[in-house]
């Protein structure tokens, strides 16, 4: 297991193609200018690029929560499953002169989480049910793993007996 081989963002209504994949944005030592810069999983993409025998693992907490098509863009065709690799490679909307047309290396996985609790998950859209294999998660908290877990953080056994039960 690597932190390098795993992200994880958050959308949310007003998250956009600039936060996730590139777009202009003030330069940090340069106060009134914008460049051209690489966002979350533009920069995640390229690394697991460079190490093609690791698999890359980007969680997208609340997916349903973003605009799927504001968000990805061009790239929503490519993170179909077998749309991974160079042969489907897409030029991005804002690209520099002469730089290669992008794709999403096969060895990266997206995992996208949404709480079914959420209104919004009734207009889940299709584009989103094309590309994603749908599991139901259900809390484990009778599992002898969670067990340890909290009386590793010093809850006392009753408590975790009456958590156990009552949830």
């Amino acid at each position: 297991k690597s932190d390098k081989c795993i992200e994880i963002v958050q959308f949310h209504q007003t998250y956009s193609y600039e936060d996730f994949v590139r777009g202009y944005r003030p330069l940090p030592d340069q106060a009134g200018t914008f460049g051209l810069q690489d966002s979350i999983f533009f920069e995640f993409c390229k690394q697991a690029g460079d190490d093609p025998e690791r698999d890359f693992v980007f969680i997208i907490d609340e997916i349903n929560r973003g605009n799927l098509s504001q968000i990805f863009g061009e790239l929503l065709m490519l993170i179909e499953a077998d749309k991974g690799g160079p042969e489907y490679a897409v030029p991005l909307v804002y690209r520099r002169k002469d730089e290669p047309r992008f794709f999403v290396p096969e060895n990266v996985h997206i995992i996208g989480l949404m709480n079914l609790a959420d209104r919004s998950l009734a207009i889940v859209d299709y584009a989103l049910r094309r590309r994603f294999a749908f599991m139901t998660l259900t809390p484990q908290y009778s599992s002898p793993m969670f067990r340890q877990w909290v009386i590793d953080r010093q809850m006392r056994p009753q408590l975790v007996d009456l958590i156990t039960k009552r949830m």
